[in-house]
Protein backbone atom coordinates (compact mmCIF):
# COMPACT_ATOMS: atom_id res chain seq x y z
CA UNK A 1 0.00 0.00 0.00
CA UNK A 2 2.78 2.39 0.61
CA UNK A 3 3.89 2.12 -2.97
CA UNK A 4 0.48 3.28 -4.16
CA UNK A 5 0.56 6.23 -1.82
CA UNK A 6 4.03 7.20 -2.96
CA UNK A 7 2.95 6.92 -6.57
CA UNK A 8 -0.08 9.07 -5.87
CA UNK A 9 2.02 11.70 -4.11
CA UNK A 10 4.41 11.83 -7.05
CA UNK A 11 1.52 12.54 -9.40
CA UNK A 12 0.10 15.35 -7.29
CA UNK A 13 3.43 17.13 -6.96
CA UNK A 14 3.38 20.39 -8.96
CA UNK A 15 5.91 20.78 -11.70
CA UNK A 16 7.72 24.01 -12.29
CA UNK A 17 6.94 25.57 -15.63
CA UNK A 18 10.45 26.88 -16.08
CA UNK A 19 13.73 25.88 -14.56
CA UNK A 20 15.45 28.16 -12.09
CA UNK A 21 17.84 29.27 -14.83
CA UNK A 22 15.04 30.80 -16.94
CA UNK A 23 12.67 31.97 -14.21
CA UNK A 24 14.87 35.01 -13.48
CA UNK A 25 14.23 36.26 -17.03
CA UNK A 26 10.51 36.61 -16.35
CA UNK A 27 10.83 38.93 -13.38
CA UNK A 28 9.55 42.42 -14.24
CA UNK A 29 12.79 44.18 -13.35
CA UNK A 30 14.82 41.79 -15.49
CA UNK A 31 12.54 42.40 -18.47
CA UNK A 32 12.79 46.17 -18.12
CA UNK A 33 16.57 46.04 -17.78
CA UNK A 34 16.85 43.86 -20.86
CA UNK A 35 14.68 46.23 -22.90
CA UNK A 36 16.81 49.20 -21.87
CA UNK A 37 19.97 47.40 -22.95
CA UNK A 38 18.53 46.36 -26.32
CA UNK A 39 18.98 48.77 -29.23
CA UNK A 40 16.09 48.47 -31.63
CA UNK A 41 17.44 50.88 -34.23
CA UNK A 42 20.78 52.54 -34.61
CA UNK A 43 20.98 56.34 -34.22
CA UNK A 44 21.69 56.69 -37.95
CA UNK A 45 18.49 54.81 -38.79
CA UNK A 46 16.48 56.92 -36.36
CA UNK A 47 17.88 60.08 -37.94
CA UNK A 48 16.83 58.93 -41.43
CA UNK A 49 13.16 58.37 -40.57
CA UNK A 50 12.22 62.10 -40.56
CA UNK A 51 14.21 62.59 -43.77
CA UNK A 52 12.14 59.91 -45.50
CA UNK A 53 8.90 61.65 -44.57
CA UNK A 54 10.24 65.03 -45.75
CA UNK A 55 11.32 63.58 -49.10
CA UNK A 56 7.95 61.89 -49.61
CA UNK A 57 6.12 65.12 -48.79
CA UNK A 58 8.27 67.11 -51.25
CA UNK A 59 7.80 64.57 -54.03
CA UNK A 60 4.05 64.49 -53.51
CA UNK A 61 3.93 68.27 -53.75
CA UNK A 62 6.03 68.27 -56.91
CA UNK A 63 3.84 65.64 -58.55
CA UNK A 64 0.58 67.45 -57.85
CA UNK A 65 1.97 70.80 -58.94
CA UNK A 66 2.00 69.63 -62.56
CA UNK A 67 -1.58 68.33 -62.57
CA UNK A 68 -4.40 70.27 -64.10
CA UNK A 69 -7.26 71.67 -62.09
CA UNK A 70 -9.72 68.94 -61.12
CA UNK A 71 -13.19 69.44 -62.48
CA UNK A 72 -16.28 68.52 -60.44
CA UNK A 73 -17.26 65.92 -63.05
CA UNK A 74 -13.89 64.19 -62.72
CA UNK A 75 -14.08 64.17 -58.91
CA UNK A 76 -17.63 62.79 -59.09
CA UNK A 77 -16.47 60.03 -61.46
CA UNK A 78 -13.60 59.06 -59.15
CA UNK A 79 -15.85 58.98 -56.09
CA UNK A 80 -18.47 56.93 -57.93
CA UNK A 81 -15.78 54.46 -58.99
CA UNK A 82 -14.48 54.12 -55.44
CA UNK A 83 -17.98 53.53 -54.10
CA UNK A 84 -18.73 50.87 -56.72
CA UNK A 85 -15.44 49.10 -55.93
CA UNK A 86 -16.13 49.10 -52.18
CA UNK A 87 -19.66 47.77 -52.70
CA UNK A 88 -18.32 45.10 -55.07
CA UNK A 89 -15.78 43.96 -52.49
CA UNK A 90 -18.61 43.55 -49.98
CA UNK A 91 -20.48 41.41 -52.50
CA UNK A 92 -17.34 39.27 -52.99
CA UNK A 93 -17.50 38.44 -49.28
CA UNK A 94 -20.88 36.84 -49.95
CA UNK A 95 -19.01 34.04 -51.73
CA UNK A 96 -17.07 33.36 -48.53
CA UNK A 97 -20.34 33.41 -46.62
CA UNK A 98 -21.89 30.84 -48.95
CA UNK A 99 -18.79 28.71 -48.53
CA UNK A 100 -19.10 28.86 -44.75
CA UNK A 101 -22.81 28.06 -44.95
CA UNK A 102 -22.12 25.04 -47.12
CA UNK A 103 -19.24 23.96 -44.87
CA UNK A 104 -21.54 24.12 -41.86
CA UNK A 105 -23.78 21.49 -43.42
CA UNK A 106 -21.02 18.93 -43.95
CA UNK A 107 -18.65 16.90 -41.83
CA UNK A 108 -15.40 18.29 -40.53
CA UNK A 109 -13.30 16.14 -42.86
CA UNK A 110 -14.99 17.62 -45.96
CA UNK A 111 -14.68 21.29 -45.00
CA UNK A 112 -11.47 21.95 -46.94
CA UNK A 113 -12.85 20.27 -50.06
CA UNK A 114 -16.03 22.38 -49.94
CA UNK A 115 -14.08 25.63 -49.57
CA UNK A 116 -11.65 24.62 -52.34
CA UNK A 117 -14.59 23.79 -54.61
CA UNK A 118 -16.12 27.23 -53.99
CA UNK A 119 -12.80 28.94 -54.75
CA UNK A 120 -12.27 26.94 -57.95
CA UNK A 121 -15.83 27.60 -59.16
CA UNK A 122 -15.33 31.31 -58.47
CA UNK A 123 -12.04 31.35 -60.42
CA UNK A 124 -13.45 29.45 -63.41
CA UNK A 125 -16.56 31.63 -63.51
CA UNK A 126 -14.39 34.75 -63.45
CA UNK A 127 -12.33 33.53 -66.41
CA UNK A 128 -15.39 32.55 -68.43
CA UNK A 129 -17.12 35.85 -67.75
CA UNK A 130 -13.95 37.75 -68.67
CA UNK A 131 -13.48 35.81 -71.90
CA UNK A 132 -17.01 35.74 -73.33
CA UNK A 133 -19.67 36.66 -70.76
CA UNK A 134 -19.12 40.40 -70.63
CA UNK A 135 -19.12 40.77 -74.40
CA UNK A 136 -22.35 38.77 -74.68
CA UNK A 137 -24.05 40.88 -72.00
CA UNK A 138 -22.95 44.21 -73.45
CA UNK A 139 -22.71 43.52 -77.18
CA UNK A 140 -24.58 46.64 -78.20
CA UNK A 141 -25.99 46.75 -81.74
CA UNK A 142 -23.37 44.46 -83.26
CA UNK A 143 -24.92 41.74 -85.48
CA UNK A 144 -22.54 39.06 -84.19
CA UNK A 145 -23.24 37.53 -80.77
CA UNK A 146 -20.83 39.14 -78.36
CA UNK A 147 -20.01 42.03 -80.66
CA UNK A 148 -16.41 40.93 -81.12
CA UNK A 149 -15.35 42.41 -77.78
CA UNK A 150 -14.20 39.13 -76.31
CA UNK A 151 -11.55 39.09 -73.56
CA UNK A 152 -12.56 42.64 -72.60
CA UNK A 153 -10.95 44.17 -75.69
CA UNK A 154 -12.25 47.47 -76.90
CA UNK A 155 -13.21 50.80 -75.47
CA UNK A 156 -16.13 51.52 -73.16
CA UNK A 157 -18.10 52.99 -76.06
CA UNK A 158 -17.88 49.71 -78.00
CA UNK A 159 -19.88 48.08 -75.20
CA UNK A 160 -22.47 50.87 -75.19
CA UNK A 161 -21.08 52.55 -72.07
CA UNK A 162 -20.37 56.20 -71.39
CA UNK A 163 -16.70 57.27 -71.22
CA UNK A 164 -15.08 57.81 -67.82
CA UNK A 165 -16.04 61.18 -66.41
CA UNK A 166 -19.75 60.63 -67.03
CA UNK A 167 -19.66 56.83 -66.59
CA UNK A 168 -17.54 54.24 -64.85
CA UNK A 169 -14.14 53.12 -66.16
CA UNK A 170 -14.35 49.83 -68.02
CA UNK A 171 -12.41 47.72 -65.44
CA UNK A 172 -14.59 49.02 -62.59
CA UNK A 173 -17.76 48.39 -64.58
CA UNK A 174 -16.55 44.89 -65.47
CA UNK A 175 -15.69 44.13 -61.85
CA UNK A 176 -19.07 45.28 -60.59
CA UNK A 177 -21.03 43.34 -63.24
CA UNK A 178 -19.08 40.10 -62.91
CA UNK A 179 -20.31 39.57 -59.37
CA UNK A 180 -23.88 38.64 -60.24
CA UNK A 181 -22.96 35.70 -62.51
CA UNK A 182 -20.21 34.67 -60.10
CA UNK A 183 -22.54 34.35 -57.13
CA UNK A 184 -25.03 32.09 -58.89
CA UNK A 185 -23.06 28.78 -58.73
CA UNK A 186 -22.34 28.96 -54.97
CA UNK A 187 -25.98 29.84 -54.35
CA UNK A 188 -27.21 26.75 -56.17
CA UNK A 189 -24.48 24.53 -54.74
CA UNK A 190 -25.25 25.63 -51.17
CA UNK A 191 -28.94 24.76 -51.45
Amino acid sequence: MTSKVKFKNNRTKKKQLLSARYSSFLEPTALINRLHRTRWFSPATLACIPLVFIIIALWAGAATAQDQELTPEYVKGVLDSIWILVASIFVIFMNAGFGMLETGFCRHKNAVNILAKNLIVFAIATLVYWSIGFSIMFAGDHPFIGGGGFFLTGEATSYGLDPFPSGLPLPVFFYSKQLLPLLQPPLFLAL
